[in-house]
């Protein structure tokens, strides 16, 4: 007999009654289910179990999809600063739980029972399927299709580079998922590029590129990779996320920067708050260490991939007049 618990499970967390009457499970099944508190309903024909995350609870009881930004953040990609919980929902949809009427257009609009500000997208063909395969969120390509719509240039490459990484696929292969794409979404296909583990990795590789700063990315050592190096010099850039680190992963990120800077470089971390909050200072410190390598006339080859079997190779340019 089919358990409602796994095939919800297997479904993210949220799934509809046609979903799982789909799949073999009946109606006196779920009713049993939820007295017994293995699974929840947030809605008429929408249940839960506890791996469902608190936006795509939201968005169920609501009454429509994650999409967006939001829909970015639960697949794993870059979604920016913003924070509100975007919700696609049919050009007709209707008793969409709320805190109220959004004909009435308050300020916010929140979902009845969370207190989180939602941006409703009504848009065609935007409902929930009731047979999936998703019922709580856009599939990825109308994910990324909306962030690059309702962000700005910068988030949509970050989201779209964290994409690469995250479904390990080629640049090439995902612009061909794009059918018909706009003006807009060939503009930001073409600025794609691997190697952002990350979003804010891609943040910092394009704000660089806007100063006429370019980057290697993910450069091998024999210990590891490092996020950014700039070629020609010894400068590594190193770029810390949101989340917190572990102390486990600050003592190896030490350990890490003490061999770099036993093979003569030098290390620059920033972090998210750096970053977003105070840019300006982040290219200031870089500029000024890029200027001191220049002054010093030392030139780095063979960094773009530096193993064991590949030496590192300085040389100094000395002028006639110190020979």
């Amino acid at each position: 007999m089919p358990e409602p618990v796994q095939i919800i499970d297997s479904l993210g967390g949220i799934a509809t009654r046609q979903q799982l009457i789909s799949k073999g499970c009946s109606g006196f099944d779920l009713t049993i289910a939820v007295r017994k508190g293995l699974i929840r309903r947030v809605r008429q024909a929408r249940y839960s179990t506890p791996i469902a995350s608190a936006d795509a609870i939201a968005a169920a009881r609501v009454g429509g999809l994650l999409a967006g930004p939001s829909a970015a953040k639960s697949y794993g990609f870059w979604s920016g600063p913003d924070r509100k919980l975007h919700i696609s929902i049919g050009v007709n949809s209707s008793r969409l739980r709320t805190n109220k009427a959004p004909s009435l257009k308050p300020l916010p609009l929140t979902p009845d029972r969370f207190d989180r500000e939602v941006v409703l997208h009504w848009l065609k063909g935007g409902a929930v399927p009731e047979r999936g395969p998703d019922c709580w969120r856009v599939d990825p390509i109308t994910c990324l299709r909306q962030v690059i719509a309702w962000s700005d240039a910068e988030t949509a490459v970050a989201c779209l580079d964290s994409a690469l990484t995250k479904l390990r696929i080629s640049s090439r292969r995902l612009a061909n998922e794009f059918v018909e794409p706009t003006i807009r979404e060939q503009l930001i296909l073409q600025t794609l590029r691997q190697g952002s583990d990350s979003g804010l990795e891609s943040i910092v590789r394009q704000r660089l590129a806007a100063s006429g700063i370019v980057v290697d990315q993910q450069v091998k050592f024999p210990f590891g990779r490092v996020d950014m190096q700039i070629p020609g010099t010894k400068l590594i850039i190193e770029v810390d996320g949101e989340s917190f680190h572990g102390l486990d992963q600050i003592e190896t990120d030490r350990r890490r920067d003490a061999e770099l800077v036993a093979l003569g470089f030098s290390v620059i971390r920033l972090g998210y708050t750096r970053i977003m909050q105070d840019w300006p200072d982040c290219l200031r410190v870089i500029r000024s260490s890029l200027t001191r390598f220049h002054h010093s006339g030392v030139s780095v080859t063979n960094v773009t991939d530096v193993t064991d079997e590949t030496p590192l190779v300085a040389k100094r340019n000395i002028s006639p007049k110190n020979s």
